[in-house]
């Protein structure tokens, strides 16, 4: 005797079980590391997914981290986390050529505008549900991230999109090394279940990046973007080990 499934059954079952084509990372289970991986412009092609609006061009380095947290504080809370700029100021990362745990930003803030001494409170949740692009300043303790970002977040039930990019050109001894727009970030947070959520960074520098400066540093990005996958998730940034340690 044969067995029919019907259509609409494999129309269900089929599409979600399979990760979208641009999400290369798979999400470990609940207190495991992050999966994270580093890809050059060589490495292999990358379409960005439409809901972050980025166009498709080629990248000098391509950044993603795929992890799993646990918040029983509600949608709104995270809203509220992601909003509260200032507090990125806290975080701390691993640097490998020094081998120890140090600040990742000497200084973040909300702005009013694009003029970065414009500062102001951070962002309220008002602010943050309303999809309207938000406007902060960011210096690294090292590196060369210091200029002004703009944040766009878009929220629905159980999802949250996150995406940040460089409003001016990123420099060094007055030189461009980064063309504005082309240093992004952006991180999909996936709710599982009530205190369980699933969270995916990608971080790409464009092809207009100084290759020099980006590239060959793989070890250092992964655990930035751990950093910051732990500061989302309320974990204590500076938690032992290391994502990369070397």
């Amino acid at each position: 005797m044969r067995f029919l499934i019907p259509l609409s059954l494999l129309l269900i079952y089929s599409p979600l079980t399979a990760a979208p084509a641009w999400q290369w990372l798979e999400y470990p289970s609940m207190g495991a590391k992050p999966n994270s991986a580093v890809w050059q412009s060589t490495s292999r092609e990358w379409t960005p997914p439409l809901e972050l609006e980025w166009k498709k061009e080629d990248y000098t380095v391509l950044v993603m981290l795929a992890g799993t947290f646990h918040w029983s504080g509600g949608q709104d809370a995270l809203l509220e986390h992601i909003g509260r700029i200032s507090t990125l100021q806290s975080v701390k990362y691993w640097t490998v050529t020094e081998q120890h745990w140090t600040q990742l930003f000497v200084e973040t803030h909300a702005l009013q505008s694009a003029d970065k001494s414009g500062k102001r409170k951070d962002f309220s949740l008002r602010e943050v549900k309303s999809g309207k692009p938000l406007l902060f300043y960011q210096r690294e303790n090292r590196g060369i991230s210091e200029g002004v970002y703009r944040m766009r977040v878009s929220s629905k039930p159980g999802r949250i999109v996150v995406t940040t990019e460089n409003v001016n050109p990123l420099k060094a001894f007055l030189v461009s090394l980064i063309g504005a727009g082309e240093f992004q970030n952006s991180y999909i947070l996936e709710q599982q279940s009530d205190s369980t959520w699933h969270y995916y960074s990608t971080l790409r520098a464009g092809r207009g990046a100084y290759s020099l400066v980006i590239g060959g540093h793989d070890s250092s990005f992964i655990n930035r973007a751990a950093a910051l996958f732990r500061h989302v998730s309320g974990i204590a940034t500076d938690s032992k080990p290391p994502l990369a340690q070397k």
